[in-house]
């Protein structure tokens, strides 16, 4: 089921989705021990994870995944991880709201040909090798996480995590969940924020337009999918 919120105030917009993930995190832990949320990174990521600290809510209970990441080391500024740290784990580790060990990181390492990723399955397999929740952000060409369209990325078969060095967007070199890890979720929140995105949002909303060509359409498949947006819709 798809739900569709629009607000054109970006800073309410996000609050909202912010709101909206912690309602469906409570949903899950009113009937789970624990729930996986993996999320992206960006701006407008980092945000929700601001607007989230305020929220009371049991986040000894959540363990967080990363879906994608430049291959880069954990406290690089471009790291998807150290973003989530900075902005979510860190403060509530400080008030002991959360344990640190709640948020896992991925591992880079650049000399195995895996570059880590099979470290990182067997932490996510501790965990039911499943995510309950995923977080993410549209980009400007439909990607989500590092899928691109038409690409190999969302194409592989693999459940788990890939790894690429021709990213169609910069830099070449990430790793990626799996389409099927992905769609191992219940709920997902996706963005498309910003007028930069309406191209992405307008083949989000064509039927004709195959998931290979917007890969954020994956959420379609999912129980419970809601997009977050400052776009009105398209009268086309």
């Amino acid at each position: 089921m798809l739900t569709i919120i629009m607000e054109k105030d970006q800073d309410r917009l996000l609050r909202k989705a912010a709101q909206h993930l912690c309602e469906k995190i409570r949903g899950l832990l009113a009937r789970q021990d624990q729930v996986n949320l993996a999320v992206s990174g960006g701006r407008n990521v980092s945000k929700i994870f601001q607007e989230m600290q305020g929220e009371q809510l049991d986040w000894q209970r959540v363990q967080f995944f990363i879906i994608d990441e430049r291959l880069v080391p954990v406290d690089h500024p471009d790291s998807n991880y150290k973003l989530l740290q900075d902005h979510f784990i860190t403060p509530l580790a400080q008030a002991k709201r959360i344990a640190s060990g709640n948020a896992h990181p991925f591992l880079f390492m650049p000399a195995r040909p895996d570059r880590g990723t099979e470290d990182y399955e067997r932490v996510l397999a501790e965990h039911g090798f499943r995510y309950d929740i995923i977080l993410l952000s549209a980009g400007e060409d439909g990607h989500v996480g590092a899928l691109y369209p038409d690409h190999h990325s969302f194409a592989n078969r693999h459940h788990g995590f890939i790894v690429m060095d021709d990213s169609p967007k910069p830099p070449p070199e990430r790793m990626t969940s799996s389409l099927s890890l992905m769609q191992t979720a219940e709920v997902a929140l996706l963005l498309f924020v910003g007028e930069a995105k309406r191209g992405a949002y307008e083949k989000f909303q064509d039927d004709a337009c195959p998931a290979s060509a917007c890969p954020a359409k994956l959420v379609l498949t999912m129980p419970d999918a809601t997009v977050f947006t400052d776009l009105a819709k398209s009268q086309a």
